[in-house]
């Protein structure tokens, strides 16, 4: 997703924003890290996301990239290397490109080739699969630009002067590609992923490391094809978030002018807001001094009132000098910012620089990884700031694992009155754009500003007629990847139906849903001939047994997801069964 690039190894990269409440003040827990990397996933299935290391970070060698995985909130292993068959790692993409549910990677090593990298749900990679292009691999991005559901591959390529091109290899679905088209470009340059006219297609930005900084916009059409925008030029090292939570992409950065004569510091971040006719409109935020280095800040709903803030490092004065301090602006909601809060202040020889929005525990609250800059450009380290405030943040942690949905409302099928509150927690291929829910064909609502890194969040409440209502909760990214659990849900009932052939219908808990210690475990089947029992087993073991064809009782589970498997057995000994997965936090 990201080449190891002077200027944007620890940018922060295409992210997003958060969540809901009224604090007014942010607070973290503080632990250190070493080389963490702004290529960043849930590659081991805990809910917690994991690094992945190369360039002038890497704690293996240079024909190798490490993979840090997480051990608990907060913890990381020491780093697994994985060497290349040749050459060594200069970019990296992640998507779950086999479609078993597990992140996988694509590492191009600077030439005609690149790597697929299998993952499984410990976080082990298999080196699966060796790729040519014609031309020299550069930069590596991941989406589905076709909306076929599909993890599609971005790179770009340059063999000569002016031979530079976006090329689309279309993913198949089964970890292998069709070649698509291509797009030219001005020059290689780093991929980032957005959607900046908010029409739903995913949306490719570029930054030229020229003199100052090129950017340029290519616009989605949704097939795989591109329309370049005009480049611009502006001294402005850019992120990719959607600060104003209105669906569209945005640029914000921190502007800084290098010079071996002498830096120009900034008291400011600029933003380019996404407008929908493939325009920004520019606005600057003024900081009580200046910008510390010419890394971007980081965007997310920090205090949970339902408006994203920015993190920002600041220096002590406008001449670059240390100590730096790690800033939070909480926003407003008429689109204004607070002053600063400090979070963090550094050493006299501290030069904090690159933020990261990440889940590094498994709650729904945006944490932060806070790089320094201070020892150069090797072994690197880095602080984590898990955050502890308390905010109306979304009630539903997202699935542990790569991708998913989870409901913790509703969490049966069954719902005795209305209105019906629905709460749920996604973990998205890209970074998370929405939630959104659809009742009976229609979309009652969307949540686009509960987002942060790969999740997105939805709570709403619905005033539902009595009786029988299809379900459908859709969740996406800012590629607009559509991921959706459909159910029926029942109004005004207090009994759960049986099928009306042989088999047997779930009622609670519904699969995927995140439930507490006590579950609810409901069901009722039918059969050929007489009943002679019905069961339910959970991980493999028998937890209550009826003689009657429905099946209610609560059970008290551990910690972790579980399976459960209904059975209903008629005298002649025929069995039906049904199984769903929950998990209890």
């Amino acid at each position: 997703m990201f080449r190891c690039s002077a200027r944007l190894i620890y940018a922060v990269a295409c992210l997003l924003l958060a969540l809901p409440a009224l604090s007014q003040s942010v607070s973290f827990s503080s632990s250190s890290l070493q080389n963490p990397s702004n290529i960043h996933a849930d590659f081991n299935s805990d809910g917690r996301e994991d690094f992945v290391l190369f360039g002038s970070s890497n704690l293996c060698s240079t024909s190798a990239f490490a993979l840090v995985l997480s051990t608990g909130d907060g913890t990381y292993a020491s780093p697994v290397c994985y060497r290349l068959p040749d050459g060594g790692p200069e970019s990296i993409a992640i998507g779950d490109f086999n479609a078993d549910g597990n992140a996988d990677l694509i590492v191009g090593n600077g030439s005609i080739q690149f790597y697929q990298y299998v993952g499984s749900p410990s976080g082990r990679l298999h080196l699966q699969a060796t790729y040519t292009n014609d031309t020299v691999v550069q930069n590596i991005s991941a989406a589905d630009v076709n909306h076929d559901g599909k993890i599609d591959l971005l790179f770009n390529s340059g063999g000569t002067a002016n031979d530079f091109n976006l090329h689309v290899w279309f993913g198949n679905g089964d970890g292998t590609f069709t070649t698509g088209p291509s797009t030219p470009m001005l020059i290689f340059a780093p991929l980032f992923i957005g959607d900046f006219d908010g029409d739903g297609k995913a949306d490719v930005v570029t930054e030229y490391n020229l003199e100052g900084s090129t950017y340029q916009v290519f616009y989605g059409d949704g097939t795989g094809h591109f329309v370049a925008s005009a480049p611009f030029s502006d001294n402005v090292q850019y992120a990719v978030y959607d600060l104003n939570g209105d669906g569209k992409s945005d640029l914000v950065g921190e502007p800084f002018d290098f010079s071996v004569s002498g830096n120009t510091y900034y008291n400011q971040v600029k933003v380019m807001y996404g407008n929908a006719d493939r325009t920004f409109t520019t606005n600057t935020i003024t900081l009580a001094t200046c910008d510390a280095w010419l890394f971007p800040p980081a965007s997310a709903d920090l205090n949970g009132d339902g408006t994203n803030d920015i993190a920002v490092a600041e220096a002590s004065d406008c001449n670059g000098t240390a100590p730096d301090t790690f800033n939070v602006l909480l926003g407003n909601s008429n689109g204004t910012y607070q002053p600063e809060q400090a979070i963090y202040t550094g050493t006299s020889s501290q030069l904090l620089a690159g933020f990261l929005v990440a889940r590094a525990n498994r709650d729904s609250k945006p944490d932060i990884v806070l790089f320094d800059i201070s020892s150069g450009t090797s072994n690197v380290p880095a602080t984590l700031f898990e955050n502890t405030t308390t905010g109306s943040f979304p009630a539903c942690a997202p699935p542990n694992r790569y991708t998913g949905i989870t409901l913790c409302a509703p969490t049966s099928t069954v719902v005795a009155s209305s209105p019906v509150a629905f709460s749920v927690g996604a973990a998205n291929q890209t970074p998370g754009r929405k939630v959104e829910v659809w009742i009976d064909g229609k979309k009652m609502s969307e949540q686009l500003k509960d987002a942060f890194s790969y999740y997105s969040f939805l709570d709403a409440s619905y005033s539902l007629s009595n009786g029988t209502h299809k379900v459908t909760v859709y969740a996406a990214g800012w590629d607009n990847l559509l991921q959706s659990s459909s159910f029926t849900l029942t109004v005004g009932s207090t009994t759960c139906a049986a099928p009306l052939s042989a088999g047997v219908n779930v009622c609670s808990p519904i699969n995927n849903a995140t439930v507490g210690s006590s579950v609810l475990a409901w069901a009722s089947g039918a059969v050929s001939g007489t009943v002679s029992h019905m069961d339910v087993f959970v991980d493999g073991v028998k937890q209550f047994s009826t003689s009657s064809n429905t099946l209610k009782t609560n059970l008290s589970l551990a910690s972790g997801t579980h399976k459960f498997i209904y059975d209903i057995v008629n005298t002649a000994g025929q069995r039906w069964s049904q199984a769903v997965f929950a998990t209890v936090p």
